[in-house]
C-alpha cells in the first residue's frame, strides 16, 4: 500500500514538473524573429520580421526595394483551407482600429492587382507606402507596442475564421529590419498614441477616395501626393501631420 502511494506521488510530481517546464517553453517558442533573405537579383541581404504560431499560422513584415512596407499572412500548411479574394482579411492590434484589406481593391487601377497578391493559403499586402529612414508607420508602431495581433479571414468555402497572433519580441524584430531603435513602452504611453496617426491617415484617405469617384482624377492625384509627402516626414506629431495635410478628422 505504501509503495503504491509512493509511486503515485512520484507520478504526480513528474506531471506537475512537466507542466511547469512545458508552459514557459511553449510560450517562448511563439516569438517574432528576424529572417535574413537574399535579394533575387542583387543577392544583398533582406531582413523580414516573422512569427510562426503553434497552430502553424505565419505573419511576415518587411521592406521592399522602393521602401514600401508589406505584410504576409499564411494559413497553416496542415490546413485544407484556402484564402479567398472575394473577401480579404481584416486585422487589428489590441483595441486599435481594424484595418480592412478589402479596401485595397478600391484603390487598384486597371485589371492587375498591385497592392495585394494572393496565392492559395498566402496573402501578401501593402501596409504603408514609401517609408523614409527613421520613420515608423503607425501600424508597425502599434505592433511594436502591442500584445496581440488579431486576424479575421474568410476561406474559399465561405467560412469566416479568426486567429490571434502574439506580438512577443515584435518590437525588436520590426526595429531591426526598419533599422531603428526598439520603442520604449513606458515612454510611449506618455507620448501621442499611434492610433491618433492611424485615424488621421485613415480619414484623409477616405476623403481622397471620394475625390477619385467624383470624376476628378486630378484632385485625387493631388490628394494622394500630399498624403505621401506628409507621411514621409520624420519626427511628425499629430498636430504637425494634420497641419501638413491641411485636414482635421
Amino acid at each position: 500500500m505504501q509503495a503504491s502511494i509512493y509511486w503515485l506521488m512520484r507520478l504526480m510530481a513528474v506531471m506537475v514538473l512537466a507542466l511547469i517546464i512545458a508552459t514557459p517553453a511553449s510560450a517562448l517558442r511563439i516569438q517574432w524573429y528576424v529572417e535574413v533573405l537574399a535579394h533575387p537579383v542583387t543577392r544583398k541581404p533582406v531582413l523580414e520580421a516573422r512569427v510562426l504560431t503553434q497552430r502553424g499560422f505565419r505573419f511576415h513584415v518587411g521592406l521592399h526595394e522602393d521602401r514600401s512596407v508589406w505584410g504576409e499572412f499564411r494559413l497553416p500548411r496542415s490546413s485544407r483551407d484556402q484564402l479567398t479574394t472575394n473577401r480579404l482579411p481584416i486585422y487589428w492590434i489590441d483595441d486599435n482600429d481594424p484595418i480592412d484589406l478589402d479596401k485595397l481593391k478600391q484603390l487598384e487601377v486597371g485589371f492587375t492587382t498591385t497592392l495585394f497578391k494572393h496565392e492559395g493559403q498566402n496573402l501578401k499586402f501593402i501596409i504603408w507606402g514609401s517609408t523614409p529612414q527613421g520613420f515608423i508607420p503607425p501600424t508597425l508602431r502599434q505592433m511594436m507596442l502591442g500584445e496581440k495581433l488579431h486576424v479575421r479571414y474568410w476561406t474559399l468555402m465561405g467560412e469566416k475564421k479568426m486567429v490571434e497572433i502574439p506580438l512577443n519580441r515584435a518590437n525588436a524584430a520590426i526595429a531591426q529590419f526598419l533599422k531603428v531603435q526598439p520603442l520604449d513602452r513606458k515612454s510611449a504611453k506618455k507620448q501621442e498614441p499611434a492610433k491618433t496617426f492611424s485615424v488621421i491617415a485613415k480619414r484623409y484617405l477616405e476623403v481622397c477616395d471620394e475625390l477619385r469617384y467624383s470624376g476628378n482624377d486630378r484632385d485625387y492625384g493631388t490628394c494622394r501626393e500630399r498624403f505621401v509627402l506628409c507621411s514621409e516626414s520624420p519626427e511628425q506629431t499629430a498636430e504637425s501631420y494634420k497641419g501638413c495635410l491641411g485636414f482635421s478628422p
